[in-house]
Formats: structure tokens, sequence, C-alpha cells
């Protein structure tokens, strides 16, 4: 066995020579590409105030805003208002816990890894699936709906 390593070392001195140095190869660039850098975002460097004490239904901590997108940090403790946003269809993605999604005559369980899309002009809410429980989500909604436009339906449904 030895011979056999002595060998491969032997093979390696001649096909890579002492110094050689290795560049990775980029891939040609596109005309329109552009350099540029990722920008990541914690968080734990945005959702620094959630503790348990409050008494809001729901919390919401802003990401992004832009013509083409909208995102947001969105907490459910408690069970929100009717509403519905007439310009736009409105999507979740639940990051923790369970939430209640009220939508048309329809009420569902959303649970860590499911994905909400609610139509545009279609009445919501959200509630947590048991009292005292928490469920964070985030919103991403492109295009966005403009949050002057959400039309409050006034009572909140009945539930549970």
């Amino acid at each position: 066995m030895n011979s056999l390593r002595h060998l491969a070392v032997l093979w390696m001195a001649a096909v890579f020579p002492v110094g050689a140095t290795f560049a990775a190869s980029a891939p040609p660039r596109h005309p329109a590409e552009l350099d540029g850098l990722a920008n990541i975002v914690h968080r734990a460097d945005i959702v620094r105030d959630r503790d348990t004490n409050s008494t809001a239904a729901m919390r919401l901590w802003p990401l992004l805003s832009t013509p083409e997108a909208r995102m947001n940090y969105v907490e459910v403790a408690g069970l929100s208002s009717p509403h519905f946003h007439p310009d736009a269809d409105h999507k979740l993605y639940v990051l923790e816990g369970r939430v209640v999604v009220n939508c048309g005559t329809n009420t569902s369980i959303a649970k860590v890894g499911d994905l909400i899309i609610i139509p545009k002009g279609v009445r919501h809410s959200y509630d947590v699936a048991a009292p005292g429980e928490r469920a964070l989500l985030l919103t991403f909604d492109a295009p966005p709906y403009d949050p002057k436009k959400t039309v409050q339906l006034g009572t909140t449904p009945k539930t549970k």
C-alpha cells in the first residue's frame, strides 16, 4: 500500500508543481450584469422589542418599502379587526407559531412554513390558535398594497 501512496505523491508532484497557484476562473459576465453586495437583514436587529407583556393583537416591524415591493415582520398575538386591501394581493409566510386566518367565509390555521395568499378585495383577519400564543409572519407584497387604502370593516369576527 505504501508503494501506491508513493506513486500518488509522485503523480501529484508532476501534475501540480511546487508553488503552483490555482485561480478560480470566473464565468463570463453578461453585458447587463452589475456589481453589488447582498444586504442581510437580521431578525434580531429588527424585532428588538418583542416582549410578551404587549397587549396589542398585532405588531408590525417594517423591513422594506419600495414602489415595487413591501416586506414586514408581523406578530399576531390576538384577534385583529376584519379588513381588506383593494389594490393588491396580500402574501404572508409563517415563521413562528400558528395563526388562524379568517378569509372571506373560510377559517383555516396556518403553521410554520405555510404561505398565506389573500386576494385583493377579500375580507380577512388574523388570530392566534390558542390564548397566550404568538405567531410571527413575514409579509412580502409585490406589487405592494398601499396601507392608506386598507378598508377597515369594524367589528371583529368571533372565531372561537
